[in-house]
């Protein structure tokens, strides 16, 4: 959410002689002391080196393939075409193994 003139609103209410400050002296005096706000302060971020590594790695990665484009187009073309055949018996080996490492972990 963007607040603008946020300093005009301040100003103007601590000027106003029907403001809900009372006098407004102690107001005025306050706002003589604070310095304006002529110079807009931009926001800036610093990585560090280890975050720079990090976005290098992560770039390289997205660039290089991980050597299976063969592999799952060949099992794109056998599953769109019907001949994809599912070892159950594996795919249950491998679902007890993933459980049983799961709850070694958790406990």
């Amino acid at each position: 959410m963007a607040i603008n003139n946020i300093h005009n609103l301040a100003n103007n209410r601590l000027q106003s002689p029907t403001g809900s400050q009372g006098t407004g002296t102690s107001s005025v005096a306050a706002d003589q002391t604070q310095p304006k706000a002529a110079a807009i302060k931009s926001d800036s971020v610093s990585l560090t080196n280890e975050a720079q590594q990090l976005q290098k790695m992560q770039q390289n990665l997205n660039n290089v393939g991980n050597g299976n484009e063969s592999k799952v187009e060949r099992l794109k073309k056998a599953v769109a075409s019907g001949e994809y055949q599912v070892n159950s018996e594996a795919v249950a080996k491998k679902m007890l193994s993933f459980e049983t490492t799961l709850d070694q972990h958790l406990r």
